[in-house]
């Protein structure tokens, strides 16, 4: 009796869901696309425009510490983090 269990075997998650880079890109998107709406509005609230900016800062700085890690890792440092490689050969 063999334990089935034990025997069946994980599918690999497919690449395109590893992927971060379309998720931070639409995020961004959305905010960029949202404070220029809130800018052509007759009646501008500052607290919308300054959190309509920080959601583009997020995505922004976001976007450069994943191209740093990455660049890292494909360079092959030491400290890298880990996993950041799933689309190369």
């Amino acid at each position: 009796m063999t334990d089935e269990a034990t025997d069946t075997q994980v599918p690999p998650i497919p690449t395109y869901l590893l992927d971060p880079r379309p998720v931070v890109i639409l995020g961004t998107l959305a905010w960029t696309l949202a404070l220029l709406a809130h800018m052509l509005m007759t009646d501008i609230d500052m607290r919308t425009v300054v959190l309509c900016a920080v959601g583009i800062g997020v995505g922004a700085v976001g976007s450069i510490v994943y191209a740093l890690q990455r660049r890292a890792v494909l360079r092959g440092s030491a400290g890298a983090q880990q996993g950041l490689d799933f689309d190369r050969g």
